[in-house]
């Protein structure tokens, strides 16, 4: 065995220079007989799409076709020499199915050319026919739905979406057609704080919501553009104003309760800037004549200012409103005479003359006795000691026509001052008078009151020294 090894290792490698020479010698032979022969080889192209012809064979007649089973696209398969091959791209095969060549099944068969070297060429394709679907074709008119998509930024909300054009004409088979149920056009609007104009895609849907696409539909737009408008929101309160009294005997304490007390307004952010509240006035919330609490439910969208909406569309704009009425309550106040004064403005007293009231001269402890009336809570608040009563000297001067003031007696309507809670108020049950008494000095008196002046002077004088 070892023998025979030896053997056959010593074929091998005798003269292994020359085998070795004659092997390169084959192959060099080899290639130049492949390339004097040029040998046919194949090449495949997938996804070659199928063109039409004379589609109007079918389209004139009123009629539509689809492409179905997925027959508009074939893979194809190339023979030919291997120096053609070398030249030819996915871009020099052509696919085409005649219209003209329709069978009674509705297939069209497939034609395969290069448009390069094509008689140079043969071609195999994965099938070979073109499947149609045909039917009525259908034309329509559709309006379209704009609305958005997302939120905008923390503050703001959409206040309008206006496409550039609201319809859209559609073509296609009547099957596809008749299951348009909307067209919609979403324009995205996350994030945004100010107006937007986009152009937005077209979208077909079915009863369903399930979109519907097909080549076979024809539009004439496929984009439409849509302007959005944002804008700020602002909570505002809401003021209602009465401008009637109730029944005799009954008076509105100042309650008004309403739901929602705030509402949330919607505008441009300079006109929300100088936006305090919303103040309505209607008619519905009438005192005259009620000797009950009114309630009523007003629609506030007619007060709010221009330019403004409710910003929550969820919310109608009606508030319920309730104002409080309630029996007058009535009281009398012994008011001391220390709580009264005499009221010099423009037309001053002279220098020389005394003022005073009359009723309260010379007596001790003098009252008025007065009767104010109103709500139980603003009659209740009121402190006789506090309530101060002035006699307004300008108003007797005016009201006598005088050129200045001379000694006499002066009847002088009282002005009285209560320090109430706010949104409350009393009034007093007629007119209160006093008598002022103006009276000029004499000289022993004018001397008298000199002196005492210059005493107190010299008082403080040694008292500031001290």
């Amino acid at each position: 065995m070892k023998s025979k090894i030896r053997k056959l290792t010593a074929l091998i490698t005798n003269n292994i220079g020359l085998k070795i020479l004659a092997v390169i010698v084959a192959l060099g032979l080899w290639f130049v007989v492949n390339n004097i022969n040029d040998p046919l080889e194949k090449m495949r192209f997938t996804n070659i799409p199928v063109e039409i012809l004379n589609e109007d064979q079918i389209t004139s007649s009123g009629k539509v076709y689809e492409i179905i089973d997925n027959t508009g696209v074939v893979n194809v398969e190339v023979r030919g020499k291997r120096s053609v091959l070398r030249y030819i791209t996915k871009d020099n095969i052509r696919a085409v199915a005649d219209m003209e060549e329709l069978t009674f099944m509705n297939t069209v068969g497939i034609e395969v050319s290069s448009t390069r070297s094509n008689s140079e060429l043969e071609f195999a394709t994965n099938i070979d026919s073109v499947k149609l679907s045909i039917e009525d074709m259908k034309r329509i008119q559709m309006i379209i739905n704009t609305s958005t998509s997302g939120e905008p930024a923390e503050g703001y909300i959409v206040g309008s979406v206006s496409p550039s054009q609201n319809i859209v004409r559609l073509s296609g088979p009547k099957s596809l057609i008749d299951q348009i149920d909307h067209v919609d056009a979403v324009a995205s609007i996350d994030g945004y704080s100010s107006d937007i104009n986009t152009n937005v895609e077209l979208k077909l849907y079915d009863a369903e919501g399930k979109d519907i696409r097909s080549n076979s539909i024809k539009m004439n737009i496929s984009t439409v553009n849509v302007a959005v408008t944002i804008l700020a929101t602002k909570e505002v309160p809401l003021e209602f104003s009465i401008t009637d009294e109730p029944e005799e005997g009954y008076i509105a304490n100042g309650t008004i309760m309403s739901e929602p007390e705030t509402v949330l307004v919607a505008g441009r952010k300079s006109v929300l800037d100088a936006m305090t509240r919303i103040v309505v006035s209607d008619p519905a919330l009438s005192l005259e004549g009620k000797t009950e609490d009114v309630t009523s439910m007003i629609n506030i969208k007619k007060y709010l200012p221009a330019g403004t909406q409710l910003a929550d569309s969820g919310f109608s704009g009606n508030v319920n409103v309730k104002v409080e009425i309630e029996p007058v309550e009535t009281k009398e106040l012994s008011i001391p005479s220390r709580n009264f004064a005499i009221g010099f403005g423009i037309h001053e007293k002279p220098e020389n003359f005394d003022a005073v009231i009359d009723e309260f001269e010379n007596k001790d402890n003098a009252r008025l006795r007065v009767r104010i009336s109103g709500t139980k809570a603003a009659v209740d608040a009121v402190n006789e000691e506090s309530v101060i009563g002035v006699i307004d000297m300008d108003k007797v001067f005016s009201g006598l026509g005088m050129q200045s003031w001379v000694p006499g007696t002066y009847p002088g309507e009282v002005v009285f001052d209560f320090k109430l809670p706010e949104g409350l108020k009393v009034k007093t049950d007629g007119t209160y008078a006093l008598t002022v008494v103006l009276s000029e000095r004499t000289e022993e008196e004018e001397e008298a009151g000199s002196s005492e002046r210059e005493s107190g002077e010299s008082n403080e004088s040694n008292e500031s020294n001290e």
